[in-house]
């Protein structure tokens, strides 16, 4: 008798909890998720970008419907929304002009994805150009390099002007690479350009097992002066690598024609399995054709 008092107490309980629960999520758990305005005005673009057409203007408190949790160019929300003019439509809201209005209840899948390792910004090796596109959004250029294909960004990084490129063999992405614009009437200036990119990798990558200055012709070596100038003929190199999650990253400052480059390339690292399998591909090709 007093167990089965128990279950039914136990029961009770489990039922009032579920109402509760059932209750309490509401708007927080549905299966669309809102997006509220909290800048007095926000402007929806049609692309993520601020130099895309604007869509509507909406004001403070205006709700609006996510599209799709993940965040385009990392700062920009994809959302449907409801004009009185033109009735439903789609576009881009900035980050900072809004606040969520759902919580993520699925603990499990953002886990996994945290897992997932990451090779150059947000993307990993292998993605598609679709895919790239889905977390930077559409490509300010693209390019034809051959059989290669290139995808461009501009973005602003360290205070310098910055192409992000995306590069991919037969749809695969295996190549990354920041390319800062910047340009200094005294060429040793390029040295500090370089010492705070290299500062900026190191916070995420910690300090690089090599860091060379390469003299390729000593004709300026022992004047200080006169770096800069041996840099942008190509007298002198400086060069940075690192290694992590199967990429290798180079950081280089070289010059050619009296034109200084600074770049930092990300390339995806064959594993070892792959390496075989390639070297008994070739292997195989070569003996074809010796036959």
């Amino acid at each position: 008798m007093i167990i089965s008092q128990s279950w039914r107490i136990i029961g009770r309980s489990a039922i009032l909890l579920i109402l509760l629960l059932s209750f309490l999520s509401g708007p927080l758990l549905a299966d669309k998720k809102m997006l509220r305005v909290s800048s007095e005005t926000a402007h929806i673009y049609l692309d993520p970008d601020k130099n895309s057409p604007v869509v509507a203007t909406v004001k403070k408190g205006a709700l609006l419907t996510l599209r799709h949790t993940r965040k385009f160019k990392r700062v920009w929300n994809q959302v449907i929304f409801t004009s009185e003019e033109s009735g439903t439509k789609a576009g881009y809201v900035h980050d900072s002009d809004v606040e969520r209005l759902f919580v993520v209840t699925n603990i499990a899948t953002l886990y996994e994805e945290d897992k997932q390792e990451k090779q150059f910004r947000e993307a990993r090796w292998g993605m598609s150009k679709e895919e790239v596109i889905r977390l930077e959004g559409a490509p300010d250029q693209m390019v034809e390099l051959g059989e290669l294909e290139m995808m461009m960004y501009q973005e602003r990084i360290k205070e310098m002007d910055c192409f992000i490129e995306y590069i991919f063999e037969k749809d695969r992405l295996i190549k990354g690479k920041y390319n800062f614009v910047v340009k200094h009437e005294y060429k040793n200036d390029y040295f500090r350009d370089y010492k705070k990119v290299k500062e900026y990798l190191a916070e995420v990558h910690g300090k690089p097992p090599l860091d060379n200055i390469n003299w390729l012709n000593p004709q300026y070596k022992e004047d200080y002066s006169k770096w800069g100038f041996a840099l942008s003929l190509g007298h002198l190199e400086y060069n940075s690598l690192w290694s992590y999650q199967k990429t290798e990253i180079q950081l280089r400052l070289y010059g050619e024609n009296e034109h200084i480059k600074l770049e930092a390339e990300y390339k995806e690292v064959e594993s070892e399995e792959k390496k075989q399998e390639t070297e008994t591909l070739l292997k195989f090709k070569l003996s074809s054709l010796l036959k």
